[in-house]
């Protein structure tokens, strides 16, 4: 299939053919937030959260260290961050939907790939590009990027509505955490491969880039706002040059970072950390569920606020409330304490819409895919040491005890860095 470039149109156009029509029915971006919030649904149940639940059978099947297997986080983290702006610069290029089709394609394959695999490393490899960088390309970083053109107005709470798929999709992790006990994890990978096969091809059909295709305008207003402070047309925004050269850019990008190094290290090894204490693997399969469920509840009150107040605000908040978990969990004993800690971690978790919302109202659309792809590489990098880290630090110490102090760390490091970009946010963007 060849690509070829989409125009982004500064005003509706005027073979827009079916405004009349769609005048009279809800605001499509709402159609489109539907039918990608219900793609993270399936995604998380059945895509990237599952390779906690194969930890300990890729150990049993071949034998590997917690290191070695943690390599399948790292890897496909690793090459995310390196891809990223590549990623950024073709759904800018090219529109998200060709980009989304495609990498939904090479997505599935991987599923089907991952179900033959004979190797350790060929399973890093498929957790690597399959299902680390065209996974989020087609999945995790397509919807932001839609949403942000057809929402301005109401950008923190239709960013946080598409992150609920994702906390109420934990709710089938149990389940595929059945089909790999009871089928195996080979055959549950297909099942999961050809599922999330019918809900992105749902997806992209439904999905277009910008209400200026349809001749529609953000939020659904007759007419772009003129008393909103915010971009309201396609050609608003910074240059990416400009944006890199922000203190709010980095700033942000280290302090999610921090965030999403320790979410991305209790999510990895949840199973394993509370097998570590004598617990059963479904009881940890149910922890983290419970932990991405409460994402649900968690996304909708930050964004409402972020909607209100300064969202860089917002994710101080949500980074102590992190670090707080983190502390929970070194001290959890009982159902009740594990219960608390899990919630608490939910923050860590809870961040993109907040984050993606911010960076739309600071740097507009024109670059936005660009600028925002650059600052998840940036925090992606940052990250993706994590599980690896805490494989190690496994193998050498028996335990998970030392990690989790050295995640309290960051946490507190992750706090004053959003300070930081808190002060930097009052600065106006370049061409601002």
């Amino acid at each position: 299939m060849a690509l070829e470039p989409e125009p982004f149109p500064d005003e509706p156009d005027a073979k827009g053919k079916l405004l009349p029509l769609v005048a009279k029915a809800p605001f499509y971006g709402w159609w489109i937030l539907l039918a990608m919030a219900m793609l993270r649904v399936v995604a998380s149940g059945f895509g990237n959260n599952i390779r906690s639940l194969l930890v300990l059978p890729l150990e049993e099947e071949f034998g590997a260290s917690r290191t070695e297997v943690s390599l399948m986080a790292t890897g496909g983290s690793i090459a995310v961050a390196v891809t990223g702006p590549l990623g950024g610069w073709l759904m800018d290029r090219y529109g998200v939907r060709k980009v989304m089709l495609l990498s939904l394609i090479v997505t599935v394959a991987g599923y089907f790939l991952l179900s033959v695999t004979n190797a350790l490393w060929q399973v890093i490899f498929v957790f690597t590009v399959p299902l680390g960088v065209a996974y989020n390309w087609a999945i995790l970083n397509s919807g932001a990027p839609v949403l942000n053109n057809w929402f301005n107005r109401q950008k923190a709470r239709a960013l946080s509505l598409l992150n609920v798929g994702h906390g109420a999709g934990a709710l089938l992790l149990p389940v595929m955490a059945f089909l790999i006990t009871d089928m195996g994890w080979r055959p549950a990978m297909v099942v999961a491969g050809f599922i999330l096969l019918a809900a992105g091809v749902i997806t992209v059909v439904v999905t277009h880039n910008t209400p200026e295709e349809m001749g529609l305008t953000p939020d659904g207003d007759p007419e772009p706002s003129r008393t909103s402070s915010q971009p309201t047309t396609s050609s608003d925004g910074v240059t990416y040059r400009d944006a890199i050269r922000t203190l709010f850019f980095w700033a942000i990008a280290v302090g999610s970072a921090c965030m999403l190094f320790i979410n991305l290290s209790v999510v990895f090894h949840m199973v394993p950390i509370v097998g570590s204490r004598g617990e059963t693997q479904g009881f940890g399969a149910t922890l983290l569920s419970l932990q991405l469920f409460m994402t649900v509840p968690i996304v909708l009150v930050t964004a409402w606020g972020a909607d209100r107040v300064d969202g860089t605000k917002v994710l101080v908040a949500m980074m102590g409330l992190t670090t707080i978990g983190v502390l929970v969990l070194i001290a959890a004993d009982t159902l009740v304490v594990y219960v608390l800690a899990m919630t608490l971690l939910a923050f860590g978790g809870s961040n993109w819409p907040i984050l993606w919302a911010v960076l739309g109202h600071k740097y507009g659309r024109r670059n936005y895919n660009a600028i925002r792809m650059s600052i998840y590489s940036v925090l992606i990098l940052g990250m993706s040491a994590g599980p690896l880290l805490a494989g190690v630090s496994f193998d050498a110490t028996g335990g998970y005890s030392l990690w989790l102090q050295i995640l309290v760390g960051v946490g507190v490091a992750g706090v004053l860095t959003f300070v930081m970009a808190v002060r930097a946010a009052r600065a106006p963007a370049f061409g601002a």
